[in-house]
Formats: C-alpha cells, structure tokens, sequence
C-alpha cells in the first residue's frame, strides 16, 4: 500500500525557487533603477525660495489654512530638497482639499 500522502517534497525544485527568488530579490535592491540618484540630484540643486517666504507662507498656514496654501509650502519644500516635509504639506493640502469640497 503506497501512499500518496506521504511522497517526499521535490527538493530540486525548492532549490531552483530559492535561487530564482534570490535574483530577483538582487535585481530589485541593487538593479538598474534612477530612484535614489534622481532624489540626490533634486537635493543638491540650490534653493530659490527664502527662508522668509516660506515663514510666511507657514505662519498663513495657522491663521488661516487652505490647499491651495499648502500646495504653496509643499512646492516651497520640494524646491529644497526636503522631500518628506513637502509630501506632509502635499497630504495635507489634499486632506483640505476634499474637506473644502464637501462645502
């Protein structure tokens, strides 16, 4: 009596899943992608908004709020180079956005 249940795995084919899974894990982290080099690029550029500019735009911010402020304040980071608080202006400045619709 032979039991299908209890055949062994196919080691062969465990391997080849691991070694392909390797690749592509190597292809995705070190491949051929301009993500971090692009992102270096955009931080290295000199900045063409004043510091007073954007202390006003932010002090606008608290009196009173807008989108279209917030697009304002994140363009203003973005040309920078501070990514991550121009993505938190752009976010906020699309939560306003749809608050200001339903209005």
């Amino acid at each position: 009596m032979k039991s299908t249940v209890f055949v062994g795995p196919n080691l062969k084919l465990f391997l080849l899943g691991a070694i392909l899974i390797a690749v592509v894990q190597d292809f995705i982290a070190n491949g051929h992608s301009q993500g971090p080099d692009v992102l270096c690029a955009e931080a290295g550029k000199a900045s063409t908004v004043s510091e007073a500019t954007l202390e006003r735009l932010l002090e606008q911010s608290f009196t009173a709020p807008s989108s279209d402020l917030y697009m304002r304040i994140s363009h203003c980071f973005e040309q920078r180079g501070d990514i991550r608080k121009a993505l938190l202006y752009l976010r906020r400045a699309e939560k306003l956005a749809d608050l200001e619709a339903l209005q």
